[in-house]
């Protein structure tokens, strides 16, 4: 079983999943919850997430429910790792809001850190950190699974 593998799931990512019913965004939540990997998350990160989830926009146009909402809320607090938010750095990047997701996967001891995000992508590491897109992480937990 690949549940050593450990990996940080951008909120882009996670929100996709959660309102596409189709595509690589939708497989890594499935396989987050059918514990594939280890999901490791922070305070931050969640919050974010939920933040998201709850925008009127969003809320609205994909029919979320709280139901749904309550299922991403226990897969994030009950179904991952939640890291102390003890690390922070300042990483020089287009947007530092995605720090968070950097220093998380640093404290978590992470794997991998999962994006849809071209400036993360791009960096193709940090540190000890392999950041992947979706559709590359899947094609990872299925060479782990074999």
């Amino acid at each position: 079983m690949s549940a050593r593998i450990r990996a940080v799931v951008d909120t882009n990512i996670f929100v996709s999943g959660v309102i596409s019913p189709k595509g690589s965004p939708r497989k890594v939540l499935l396989a987050a919850k059918d514990q594939k990997f280890k999901l490791i998350t922070s305070a931050a990160i969640n919050e974010e997430i939920l933040e998201v989830l709850h925008r009127p926009h969003i809320y609205k146009k994909y029919h979320l429910t709280e139901q749904i909402v309550d299922d991403i809320c226990a897969m994030l607090y009950e179904g991952s790792l939640v890291v102390e938010g003890a690390y922070s750095l300042k990483y020089s990047s287009p947007d530092p809001k995605d720090d968070k997701f950097l220093a998380t996967a640093l404290e978590g001891k992470a794997d991998y850190l999962v994006s849809g995000d071209a400036h993360l992508v791009s960096l193709g590491r940090y540190h000890e950190v392999e950041i992947v897109t979706a559709s590359g992480f899947l094609t990872i937990l299925r060479h782990a699974a074999t």
